[in-house]
């Protein structure tokens, strides 16, 4: 029951009038830089192969990561992804919605 009302949200989201949030372009550059930074230190530590405290490392990266999705969503105009629980599923869906909005890092 939980997944038709997830699929109920997000199709009444895609018929509500978005507003445009105008940002400050260099608060947009500077979460966008950060979160490409981010990814890429992720990445880093997925793959390296002898690294001390990996999976402290790979939650403390994750975590500074999904909070400047938080950011960059409010700053973005997305709407608020209270039902998901932190984690890919949210993560997934906060970056496709700024990268529908023409967000990249």
């Amino acid at each position: 029951m939980e997944w038709l009302r997830t699929s109920l949200c997000q199709l009444a989201g895609r018929f509500r009038r978005r507003t445009v949030t105008v940002a400050d372009p260099f608060e947009t550059l500077r979460l966008q830089t950060r979160l490409g930074r981010l990814a890429v230190e992720i990445q880093r530590i997925e793959t390296a192969p002898r690294i001390y405290a990996r999976a402290h490392r790979l939650m403390a990266a994750e975590a500074a990561y999904d909070d400047l999705l938080d950011e960059a969503c409010r700053l973005a105009g997305v709407p608020e992804t209270a039902h998901l629980a932190r984690g890919e599923d949210k993560r997934w869906l906060e970056e496709q919605e700024l990268a529908s909005r023409g967000w990249s890092w």
